[in-house]
């Protein structure tokens, strides 16, 4: 393991894109691992198969369940990162937690009571497990020189969005198992636990690879030493630029998770989808705009698309958001109202709203095309802009010292983010549909345009002072 600051050091390509190439493949085993969004419905349909006791509030549990867990595991990992300096073993532990929540998922099938709350824990471990992020963000921050942080980091977030095109694809692959599936050694293998399994395999890979093949240096840290051999000083970070990055990124979840979580259900009132439907449909969709999201992010870092000022990307970002709202609003000259089920008639055999969906009397129906247009090309474009630029910045504003704690800190909003819009979003879709949860993410995008104008100057990158600098101050002040 290496640790030193190299600004002034020259760093040779293929050792940085090594560097950045190790932790954009930790992050495609990351999301993988969460599994994304467009497992999240089929999760749901497989918690009502396997119990029908578990009613439609504490299904929105199973849901958030992965993110709580991230949200508990954050801070750990991060702590972890900032005491010993080491991200391989707080990886190498949550890959391994991950792999026991996911084996727990698959082996749900074999149990015949409280299975709701096994698949509710087996989520929860799932996101101790993943909750390993923050320490990779640690890393990266540590890992990377200002010249190369955006590359470094980019190069992550496309991981993560390669992880997220992925899925649908290994959905898809086991489907033909059906919900039956086929018995293996007394174990059920159906299409929902199939992918789990994998999930396990892929787990105990990455934890072999990152023991044997990932090598730790730390470019980005000053020493000790160095602190006290160079004429540099670090000062404090500015904690409300600090907070507005946080912020951001807890919008970009929210975002993400509310597309991830409504996209089945709303596809089913909009456009009469079936649930195979919709969970096949939206998956292809998700997956064009992973690829897209993930060419954007590869861009940023190999480009000088990734020099642009940091909060231009941001702004822009967030235009497009609020550009989707303002496309996706049920606004009244769309065709409607949206159409009702059958009497007896479930989603599993057709599409619709339910009887007790009285608002989709009065709903209107977003245009297909609009909906494929703003799904794929305008998430795909803005979700590289702030999702990528939020947490380099974040990084930047800290400066050249630890940050395992402040990472951990970070990476807890944005798991918490998710709790809180799978949640919310699930109730106010139950009782007033998707127009009022438009206006609120338009509400918390205004907010976030109106911080980074009000903050502009302050969201920059944290300068070390000289000592000698500081000396000429004292003695010129006297």
């Amino acid at each position: 393991m290496t640790i030193g600051y190299q600004t002034d050091k020259p760093v040779a390509n293929a050792e940085i894109y090594r560097r950045c190439a190790n932790f954009g493949v930790l992050h495609v085993n990351v999301a993988l691992f969460e599994r994304g969004g467009w497992l999240l419905w089929l999760e749901i349909k497989y918690g009502v198969k396997l119990d029908k006791t578990a009613d439609f509030d504490f299904l929105g549990w199973i849901v958030a369940a992965c993110s709580i867990g991230c949200t508990i595991a954050n801070p750990i990992y991060g702590y972890w990162n900032q005491k010993t300096m080491s991200v391989k073993w707080p990886v190498i532990a949550g890959f391994l937690i991950a792999a026991l929540g996911q084996l727990w998922y698959g082996l749900l099938a074999s149990f015949s009571s409280n299975v709701k709350w096994l698949m509710l824990c087996a989520r929860l471990l799932t996101g101790l497990g993943v909750g390993n992020v923050s320490a990779l963000r640690a890393y990266a921050a540590m890992a990377s020189t200002p010249d190369d942080r955006m590359r470094a980091i980019s190069f992550g977030v496309a991981g993560f969005a390669l992880g997220f095109s992925f899925g649908p694809v290994i959905s898809s692959a086991f489907t033909p198992l059906g919900e039956d599936g086929i018995h293996i050694v007394g174990v059920h293998v159906n299409m929902y636990s199939s992918v789990a399994y994998l999930m396990v395999v892929i787990c105990l890979l990455a934890s072999l690879s990152v023991y044997f093949f990932f090598k730790e240096n730390y470019a980005g840290v000053l020493t000790k030493e160095e602190k006290e051999n160079d004429d540099i000083v670090i000062p404090k970070f500015d904690r409300p630029a600090a907070f507005i990055c946080i912020y951001l990124f807890m919008i970009v979840n929210i975002i993400a998770t509310i597309v991830e979580v409504m996209s089945s259900p709303l596809t089913t009132v909009m456009y009469d989808w079936k649930d195979s439907d919709s969970v096949f449909y939206n998956g292809m969709i998700l997956a064009a705009s992973s690829a897209v999201s993930f060419s954007l992010n590869v861009a940023q870092g190999t480009t000088r698309i990734g020099k642009i000022d940091k909060r231009i990307q941001m702004l822009f970002g967030l235009s497009l958001f609020l550009l989707y709202q303002l496309f996706m609003y049920p606004w009244s000259f769309y065709s409607g109202p949206l159409n009702f089920l059958p009497d007896g008639v479930e989603t599993t055999h057709a599409g619709g709203c339910y009887p007790s969906y009285a608002w989709c009397a009065e709903t209107t129906r977003v245009p297909i095309f609009i909906y494929f247009f703003c799904f794929i090309v305008i998430f795909g474009v803005a979700f590289p802009f702030v999702e990528t630029t939020s947490p380099t910045l974040f990084s930047e504003i800290l400066g050249p010292r630890k940050q395992g704690n402040m990472q951990g800190v970070f990476s807890l909003c944005g798991s918490f983010a998710p709790v809180i819009a799978s949640l919310s979003s699930t109730l106010i879709f139950k009782h007033t549909g998707y127009r009022y949860v438009t206006i609120l993410q338009t509400a918390c995008l205004l907010l976030a345009v109106l911080l980074i104008l009000l903050f502009y100057k302050r969201l920059v990158p944290l300068k070390p002072i000289m000592k000698s600098e500081t000396s000429t101050t004292i003695i010129s002040s006297k």
